[in-house]
């Protein structure tokens, strides 16, 4: 009996061990995913032609600091192109930072807006420990609004285009903390963090994913009071009542696009869809540009969007 409770004790140790390092490991991975480097971002969009440096300086960029409602600054840049008070507002996906919203601002310029970009948490310039994916971005997002509203009026006129992360960002900000924007494009969000990471989990080890997930949280919420099930726009899409154009190709397979699916399935109220037969995640504009212009245009022209 004592050899079977010695064996019972050292069992259960090394079982909790190995579910330690696990949240440990899983919960790091999650919290500091590795960013590229933010001259790689810039020499890969030189390279594909959606960057000209000498144009973009040729719109007088101006560079400003944003506090943000988490306790860090956020850097942007803003292009107040026109003197009326439509803007619109670019929230970029993990790993990126805000030269990749350089092309869709192009986009936006040319139909009339000005415009804001900004590096996330963590990303790029700006201040942040972790990566929340929407949780603690979300209030960034609407810190950035509140500078725009300080500084430019706050009877101003907005829309946000969000990508991959930035979208679920714009979509829990849009159902859970403000419905203030005009419209919002959603281009490959994820309808939530949790089937997010149990589709990685289950493609890359083959196992089942619920158990682990909870004791991975358990790590996120003592490290950063995070929780992963709170990353949930598929939860709050029916809060919002603007219209939203959901954007994302179906060869995705890292977020799968029937999470766009989802999420254009629960939202009620004036909406919009485009499901790319080219191009894998965040890759709908690189591969589609005259249909992804298209598609925008057809949406603002759709609901009265386009500045006169």
């Amino acid at each position: 009996m004592k050899t079977f409770k010695n064996t019972a004790i050292i069992t259960s140790s090394i079982v909790t061990a190995a579910l330690a390092v696990t949240g440990i490991v899983a919960s790091n991975y999650i919290l500091n995913f590795k960013l590229r480097d933010v001259e790689v971002i810039r020499r890969r969009e030189i390279k594909a032609k959606r960057l000209d440096e000498e144009a973009y300086r040729a719109l007088n960029p101006e560079k400003v600091t944003v506090a943000s409602k988490n306790g860090y600054h956020l850097e942007a840049e803003v292009i107040k192109k026109y003197s009326h008070k439509k803007w619109m507002i670019f929230c970029h996906g993990v790993t990126e930072n805000r030269i990749t919203s350089i092309k869709y601002m192009n986009l936006f310029l040319e139909l009339g807006f000005n415009a804001i970009i900004f590096d996330h948490r963590r990303h790029g310039s700006s201040g942040g420990v972790y990566s929340t994916y929407g949780y603690y971005e979300k209030f960034d997002l609407e810190s950035v609004i509140l500078y725009l509203k300080e500084n430019y009026g706050f009877d101003i006129e907005f829309g946000i285009h969000g990508e991959s992360m930035g979208a679920a960002t714009m979509l829990l900000y849009a159902g859970e903390l403000a419905n203030e924007a005009q419209f919002y494009i959603s281009d490959c969000s994820f309808s939530s963090f949790e089937k997010v990471l149990t589709h990685i989990i289950g493609a890359r080890l083959k196992i089942g994913s619920g158990f682990l997930l909870y004791i991975v949280n358990i790590f996120l919420r003592l490290r950063s009071k995070f929780s992963l099930y709170a990353v949930s726009p598929i939860k709050i899409i029916s809060n919002i009542e603007q219209p939203i154009l959901f954007i994302h190709s179906k060869p995705d397979t890292f977020i799968p696009y029937t999470h766009s699916v989802d999420l254009y399935n629960k939202k009620q109220g004036p909406k919009m869809k485009w499901y790319p037969e080219y191009g894998g995640h965040a890759a709908s504009y690189n591969v589609n540009p005259v249909t992804y212009r298209k598609k925008v245009t057809k949406f603002l022209e759709k609901y009265g969007f386009i500045p006169d």
